[in-house]
């Protein structure tokens, strides 16, 4: 799930893999095992997605991210410390991000029928709230896909732009957040032995991922991303 999502394919799909990690190994080990995993599959996603991203979106989007980091690894900090329950901290963030997503897709469809034209532009104020957005959420909780998604779908990119801005997007945040990750224990020899049973799925999934976005037609492919978007904000609201 971790491979085909790094390939670009569903956007928010890879967040399914988040209460997996959790209920496998719990909140702390669990965020942590995911991100060299995630990290791997980045690797394969930026050879095959290599120069196909905007860099307007890229400029606009990494400052604020730098800030989300920063902002999610304190409250990480906090959370990991004793303040709340981490895994209530968790769920609370999820919910928020799927209700994100479920009005997302709500508001697509009603701009859809009354309002066509209308488009997001990738501007400063926008892509640093986007950009702190996915920051805040992708570091406590790996659930800055959806975010991303919703930004970069308002502006009717095409697939290709599309999928190459995501992959460098997250490559270059998840480097980002080794440092914090590492600094407050999260990644240890269980965290990455773990991994390692994994990581030969990464590759895997990275080319099923590939192959899905060559064959599948732009049309659809908004389609697969929509519902994928939908289902995930459901599950992420209910769970």
């Amino acid at each position: 799930m971790i491979g085909v999502a790094k390939s670009g394919f569903g956007g928010g799909v890879g967040i399914l893999a988040v209460p997996m990690f959790v209920f496998a190994m719990g909140p702390k080990q669990g965020l942590g095992a995911m991100l060299p995993l995630m990290l791997a599959a980045d690797v394969f996603s930026v050879y095959h997605h290599w120069g196909a991203w905007d860099p307007q979106n890229l400029k606009v989007l990494i400052p604020g991210t730098l800030l989300g980091i920063v902002a999610g690894s304190a409250a990480l900090a906090w959370l990991l410390g004793g303040g709340v329950d981490l895994a209530s901290a968790e769920h609370r963030m999820k919910v928020t991000v799927g209700l994100i997503c479920v009005l997302y897709v709500v508001g697509t469809i009603v701009r859809n029928r009354f309002a066509p034209q209308w488009r997001w532009a990738a501007s400063g104020l926008g892509g640093t709230i986007t950009g702190m957005a996915a920051g805040v959420t992708s570091t406590i909780a790996h659930a800055g896909g959806p975010v991303l998604t919703i930004f970069l779908l308002g502006q009717h990119l095409a697939k290709r732009p599309f999928i190459g801005t995501t992959v460098i997007y997250f490559f270059l945040a998840n480097a980002v957040k080794l440092l914090p990750y590492g600094l407050l224990g999260m990644i240890d020899t269980t965290t990455l032995g773990f991994g390692l049973w994994l990581l030969p799925l990464v590759p895997i999934g990275t080319l099923a991922g590939a192959h899905l976005n060559r064959v599948m037609s732009e049309g659809l492919f908004r389609a697969a991303i929509m519902t994928i978007v939908l289902v995930t904000g459901l599950k992420m609201v209910v769970s």
